[in-house]
């Protein structure tokens, strides 16, 4: 299945999508208000009858706008840091990465001249918890994947430096721009491949399967020893290839960047 956010008349519907067309929540019956709250609480009776939504009295997209799938995350998104093969990571790290709003495809991302000087690209995949989650075996967790979303992970590189972690580098307005949908691991036939262009030019491509900890892993280790919540974001960490990596010159104003992932569509933003 594959989940989505569309905005008619000021108002704002979780969704059902396929196909061009997608089916409001609240019209099966289901009065969640976002996604996040879908994720959380929808159960297994629920989530069966959403396998079988007719989408033949669908409203076509074309006549809606879609939005970030999660537009206004409740909590911090969580991000696995140095979590692809090349790293090497014995331990996985995280961190946290406030969202006030999330951006969508075709929106600026703001370059804060005389603040940022180092603005690099991080193409990765998160996963929406499904359910709150606590005491779980690695097995276990499987169940709690909701599905799967992407974003650009956007950093201030000089931010980083100066204080030494990466949650203010991340943490500006306007740096996550998201995808519009979350799509169910039933979707997928194969790893999810993940790639970032920079005006056209290929810089990241890999596979969320080149991790040193998957998110099976993730979900278990979290909740060991505090609830994670249902509609939780947790990012897999990006792949080599970003500016600083490549030692390239870091973005601009004018540049367009761009990421994409299998089934989970593509994201393309330019810098003010």
């Amino acid at each position: 299945m594959i989940f989505a956010v569309y905005a008619y008349k000021g108002k704002t519907f979780p969704s059902l999508y396929k196909n061009g067309k997608v089916v409001s929540l609240k019209s099966l019956g289901l009065n969640y208000s976002t996604l996040e709250e879908t994720a959380r609480f929808i159960d297994d009776e629920q989530f069966e009858m959403l396998k079988r939504v007719d989408f033949s009295q669908g409203i076509d997209i074309s006549n809606v706008t879609l939005m970030p799938a999660i537009m206004e995350p409740t909590q911090d998104v969580i991000i696995m840091e140095n979590n692809f093969v090349d790293d090497d990571a014995q331990l996985p790290t995280y961190f946290y990465k406030k969202v006030n709003y999330a951006n969508c495809s075709g929106a600026i991302i703001p370059s804060y001249p005389g603040h940022v000087t180092e603005l690099d690209y991080q193409v990765e995949v998160c996963v929406v918890v499904r359910n709150d989650v606590y005491q779980v075996s690695k097995e276990q967790a499987t169940k709690h994947i909701f599905g799967y979303l992407l974003i650009n992970n956007i950093i201030a590189r000089n931010l980083t430096l100066r204080h030494r972690r990466p949650y203010i580098a991340t943490s500006l307005n306007g740096y996550l721009p998201m995808g519009y949908f979350i799509v169910t691991a039933d979707e997928f036939d194969k790893p999810i491949e993940i790639k970032s262009y920079v005006n056209g030019e290929l810089r990241q491509r890999d596979t969320i399967n080149n991790v040193n900890f998957d998110f099976n892993y993730a979900i278990s280790d979290l909740s060991r020893i505090s609830v994670l919540r249902g509609g939780s974001l947790i990012s897999s960490g990006t792949p080599y290839g970003t500016a600083k990596d490549l030692n390239k010159p870091f973005l601009s104003s004018g540049d367009i960047v761009s990421v994409e992932a299998d089934n989970l569509g593509i994201i393309t933003n330019i810098i003010d």
